[in-house]
């Protein structure tokens, strides 16, 4: 009896034949409703927010889904920027936001630019540095302009805005 009972016990802990490697397989570890995060600066205030309906995280590779994005950046001495989307992930444990299916970047207005609105169907977005690209095609719209373009490079800090094979309208202000 003693020995069915010990055969009994190995068999219950012992690996079972052909079981999977949980390691190499692509399994979420955490799904949060109503996703919201800041970022920080050393002073206290909010650098950035970043907000989804729902968020799926994945350790294998550090990167999570996200359903209907929200991000604001607070760039200290600039206009407020606001970029939503369909969907998108976080990669690299969130250094880069990757937003996908009708992404709109708004751009508040300040004492020296117009305020300026943004659509494209792909944009990857760098938080820390405050740096937005794309390849996809881009529509750039403010009071004075209309910009068609095949890609761009957005960098808030700099202010700059580089785009490829542009077509503008320009409507001067009276």
């Amino acid at each position: 009896m003693l020995v069915a009972l010990t055969w009994w016990l190995d068999q219950l802990v012992q690996p079972q034949g052909r079981r999977s490697d949980a390691t190499k397989r692509h399994d979420p570890d955490l799904i949060v409703e109503n996703f919201s995060a800041r970022k920080f600066g050393e002073d206290g205030r909010t650098l950035y927010t970043l907000a989804a309906r729902k968020m799926v995280h994945y350790p294998d590779d550090d990167s999570a889904l996200l359903d209907r994005i929200g991000f604001e950046a607070y760039e200290p001495r600039q206009p407020k920027v606001t970029i939503a989307s369909d969907r998108g992930r976080l990669l690299e444990g969130g250094d880069k936001v990757w937003f996908e299916g009708n992404v709109v970047v708004v751009r508040e207005a300040d004492g020296k630019y117009e305020a300026s609105k943004l659509t494209t169907d792909k944009l990857l977005v760098l938080p820390d540095t405050g740096v937005a690209r794309t390849s996809s095609p881009v529509l750039l719209e403010n009071p004075s302009a209309r910009v068609e373009a095949s890609g761009l490079e957005l960098d808030n800090q700099a202010r700059t805005l580089k785009l490829d094979r542009v077509r503008a309208t320009y409507r001067p202000r009276r």
